[in-house]
């Protein structure tokens, strides 16, 4: 790590927090007040217990096991071998324990610490980190952007505020940005994000000659807003409002201005916003409640009711109604359960494509959150979300379940024709993708593990490319996989008109008549159905 260069007198104290981190941290046991055996191993063991709760539920615990200390000294050695440990802690998030035990044993005046060193540092680390725990509200900043126009942030409408602090001459900082880059370039383009990239020094010929090099030559997709800043003159008070004693550092902050990750990797940026993303709406968990104990049905009886039912209570309120059945038919449309999908299916033709004066005063956005009849999706107008779900509903019909699937006369690399149906195997697998599709290259790779699993005679993976480019050839041979390539370049099997190819990845599962056993599912689901139907064929 690189040291911040800082000519105030706060900054010059914290050069010295992480010689004294690194000392304190090297010890194996102390004699901070004396009179006890026991050392920071016995402490990292019992509280190692309580790693993955949350740091409420921790603090409560830490407090009743420091007060097991028979006198003063003993508390007040146990308390510090606890805020050790969570110092140190590389849970994210588990520095707000440390901070708690630092002010409210030691800080406060309550016990001693008879190293005044190890004081300072203590302090040192509480008021470096204190103002940008996890959950805290996000301290709005003033600086300048190369122009020098003043620039606050983090604000503004985007999903996510990404906060990076760097020196152009940190190693750290210079395996970092690049790292940070990729991830920028290939982070899911319906989240919006705002990069602020802080360099922490006060060399503008450095600095503007570092963003011509390292950050320009990226070119950033349009739901990705970078911003380059500095405080030369370091009135902003960054240093403390976000812990920057050295770099890098990197937060991030939610579309409420709160903190949900900080001291991140961009793997670990990667991570949290994937956490966050997966997580559900109170609508969302409502609807899960009502409807998931349906899903395993194979009547859309109950499912059809209830989705009247919520019209009956919604029609009146255009707002409430907007709001509840877009997140309805979307829960819906992405269940696992066909079930489920038949639900999102007769809710569309109903409710959607058969009333579009009830979706008139709808206004569509790509920023935000839905709320009352502004939604969030990628939809021009209100004429297009109604065509195009007239036009989900019929794909979905296509190649419905128990039926036999359309068949398709294809081409192999080699120009050979193909028909699906002559495919012999117990199981078919069908599976369109495009080669140029990020998501359908994660998922190649866990269909051919699948196909890898199984003698071709059991199971048989048709990989279908959708598009038309020759250099698939090229592709196929690179990829080495051991399914079975095809492809219609010349677009003569129709199985745009035949399957529901809106949106691919799309994987259908067919039995040895090529009847339909499953379709739009992920590979979790063939591998777990796969498994189910050729056991079950064993016991019998």
């Amino acid at each position: 790590m690189n040291r911040v260069k800082i000519l105030t007198g706060f900054v010059a104290i914290c050069l010295t927090l992480c010689a004294v981190t690194d000392m304190y941290a090297a010890a194996q046991t102390d004699t901070l007040s004396g009179g006890t055996s026991m050392t920071q191993e016995d402490i990292n063991m019992v509280m190692s217990v309580f790693d993955g709760l949350q740091p409420y539920e921790i603090i409560g615990k830490a407090d009743g096991f420091i007060m097991t200390g028979k006198s003063d000294e003993e508390i007040a050695q146990i308390a510090y071998y606890i805020y050790r440990y969570y110092r140190d802690s590389r849970i994210m998030g588990y520095d707000e324990i440390a901070i708690y035990v630092a002010d409210n044993y030691f800080l406060n005046g309550r016990y001693r610490l008879a190293d005044e060193d190890a004081r300072l540092e203590m302090r040192l680390f509480a008021d470096a980190n204190r103002r940008s725990l996890i959950g805290m509200d996000a301290t709005v900043l003033t600086m300048q952007d190369p122009a020098g126009n003043e620039v606050m942030f983090p604000e503004g409408d985007q999903d996510y505020s990404i906060l990076y602090f760097y020196d152009d001459e940190c190693p750290g900082c210079q395996r970092m940005t690049p790292t940070l880059m990729q991830y920028l370039l290939q982070c899911d383009r319906n989240i919006n994000f705002t990069v602020y990239m802080v360099y922490t020094q006060d060399d503008m010929e450095r600095w503007t000659d570092y963003i011509a090099k390292v950050i320009h030559p990226f070119s950033l997709p349009d739901n990705v807003t970078l911003v380059n800043l500095w405080d030369p003159e370091m009135k902003s008070d960054f240093l403390t409002a976000y812990g920057v004693i050295s770099t890098p550092k990197l937060f991030l902050v939610d579309r409420n201005g709160k903190i949900i990750g900080r001291e991140l990797t961009p793997t670990a940026l990667s991570q949290v916003v994937e956490l966050y993303e997966s997580q559900m709406t109170a609508t969302e968990e409502l609807l899960e409640r009502i409807f998931l104990p349906m899903a395993n049905t194979s009547d859309t009886t109950e499912v059809v009711e209830t989705i009247d039912t919520f019209f009956e209570d919604s029609k009146d309120n255009p707002e409430f109604f907007h709001e509840i059945f877009y997140t309805l038919y979307q829960y819906l449309k992405t269940s696992p359960s066909y079930t489920l999908q038949q639900g999102a299916a007769y809710l569309a033709n109903k409710y959607i494509a058969g009333m579009p004066e009830l979706w008139e005063t709808v206004e569509f956005t790509d920023k935000g959150v839905s709320h009352g009849s502004v939604i969030r999706a990628d939809y021009s107008s209100v004429s297009e979300f109604i065509d195009q779900t007239a036009l989900a509903v019929l794909m979905f019909y296509r190649n419905p379940l128990d039926r036999p699937a359309s068949d398709l006369e294809l081409r192999t690399p080699k120009n050979k024709k193909q028909s699906i149906y002559d495919l012999k195997a117990r199981y078919t697998v069908l599976y369109f993708y495009d080669m140029n599709c990020a998501l359908c290259n994660a998922v190649s790779e866990e269909v051919d593990k699948i196909q890898r699993q199984y003698d071709l005679s059991e199971v048989c993976v048709a990989a279908i490319y959708t598009g038309k480019d020759n250099k698939w050839k090229k592709y196929v041979k690179g990829q080495d996989r051991a399914w079975t390539d095809l492809w219609d370049r010349k677009r003569e099997s129709g199985m745009f008109d035949k399957y529901e190819l809106m949106d691919v990845p799309a994987i259908y599962l067919l039995d040895e008549n090529k009847v339909t056993l499953a379709k739009d599912i992920n590979p979790d689901v063939l591998s777990a159905l796969l498994e189910y139907y050729l056991t079950s064929e064993e016991q019998e």
